[in-house]
């Protein structure tokens, strides 16, 4: 049974395949507080891919846009108090949503443990002893605010993770007034892929597709009636996910997507981009980012982070105490003899020195990914803060 455990520490990886092109860019780069390397740019090659041209998703409105923040602004919470709530899809499955909440629910809290998403038996390695858990701030199943409805982000996870696995920056996406919606895809999750019962399941796409029509029917749900704007849809992704998001980007009504430590498959959608990656990551280097950001048409830009790693765009570098991993759970839980340094650096990617702590990574994270958001859902006139970092060092930011 024991034996489990480092399998599953080793299956936080994926693999995304992309192409390289070239295009006219602008590039940026702040200075960090530690050495950092720009990334090459990437050359131009033939890159067999399918380009598609859906038809004009602007979504209209008689309102014009309200009065510009900027990008220090959108590192920080927003103003929203935020609510977390759980819907099921009706093939099976859950999604987890974040949405702008009433005000009177402000201060509250919700947490996940990440020995839930363990297969029986070996989630009860996992004693009760060892913190496995991360604290959203959120309040479950509070009411929402009343200034809807809210534009969405769908976001697709990982290879072996699950969909809370990015729950900081859905939170931060809630708090300024953007829903943001995540299910488990069973073809990849943490569940199925340590349980060995992810082959056969349907691929990830059908939950994202799913998850999106099961918003379309929540016009009278108790806590979400009225919140959601299904006229204004986005993606998100990490690392697999990004692979899946750039697929059902393709459909029709997708106004744009953020690709955090990913590249493309086989198509390029024509929607608005933003691709963001570590320089330090050895699952999915970022050159791979970089030509996939290459292949996508403008607008669109690349964030490339120095000192950082792949893990950086999710929750798991800050388990427990907010400085733990899942090799700190496999160590607390008696484990540690069975991980050998192969085991360590694929569950650690991002965590650990020469890394920065994620922690200081988020607040470019967020305000890069808010500002893309707000400017494709049409709230502000002109993306804040893309093209700049005014709050995170060792950023190279670039644009075309």
């Amino acid at each position: 049974m024991k034996r489990l455990l480092p399998f599953l520490l080793a299956t936080v990886l994926v693999a995304a395949s992309c192409g390289s092109d070239s295009d006219s860019e602008t590039t940026v780069t702040t200075e960090a507080t530690t050495a950092t390397t720009e990334p090459a740019a990437p050359e131009t090659t033939e890159a067999a891919v399918t380009t598609t041209e859906p038809a004009d998703t602007t979504p209209d409105t008689t309102e014009a846009p309200s009065p510009e923040v900027t990008a220090a602004e959108l590192a920080a919470r927003g103003p929203f108090a935020v609510g977390i709530t759980t819907r099921p899809l009706p093939e099976g499955g859950l999604v987890e949503i974040w949405y702008p909440a009433d005000e009177a629910s402000a201060g509250g809290t919700d947490v996940y443990n990440v020995r839930t998403f363990l297969p029986p038996g070996v989630g009860d390695l996992i004693t009760g002893d060892i913190d496995d858990s991360f604290t959203i701030e959120a309040t479950r199943d509070a009411s929402a605010a009343g200034d809807g409805p809210f534009p969405i982000v769908l976001f697709s996870h990982g290879a072996s993770a699950f969909r809370l696995q990015s729950s900081h920056i859905a939170e931060h996406l809630a708090s300024w007034g953007i829903v943001t919606a995540s299910t488990d895809h069973p073809s990849r999750d943490l569940t199925n892929a340590l349980g060995g019962t992810a082959e056969g399941q349907p691929p990830s796409v059908d939950q994202m597709r799913s998850m999106r029509t099961l918003l379309t029917t929540l016009d009278d749900d108790p806590v979400l009636g009225g919140a959601l704007d299904n006229e204004r849809v986005a993606l998100g992704g990490h690392s697999a996910g990004g692979g899946t998001i750039a697929e059902v980007a393709l459909d029709e009504g997708i106004l744009g997507y953020v690709s955090y430590a990913s590249g493309l498959r086989d198509s390029v959608p024509e929607v608005p981009s933003l691709f963001m990656a570590g320089e330090l990551d050895a699952i999915i280097e970022s050159s791979l980012t970089s030509e996939a950001f290459a292949l996508a048409p403008a607008p669109s830009w690349l964030w490339v982070f120095g000192n950082t790693g792949h893990l950086a765009f999710s929750d798991l570098c800050a388990i427990g105490s907010g400085d733990s991993n899942l090799i700190d759970l496999g160590e607390q839980a008696g484990l540690g003899a069975f991980l050998d340094d192969g085991l360590r650096r694929l569950a650690t990617d991002g965590c650990d020195e020469p890394n920065r702590p994620v922690q200081e990574v988020w607040p470019g994270i967020d305000h890069a990914a808010t500002g893309f958001y707000r400017w494709v859902f049409g709230i502000d006139a002109e993306p804040v803060g893309l093209d700049e970092s005014v709050v995170t060092d060792g950023v190279t930011a670039t644009s075309k």
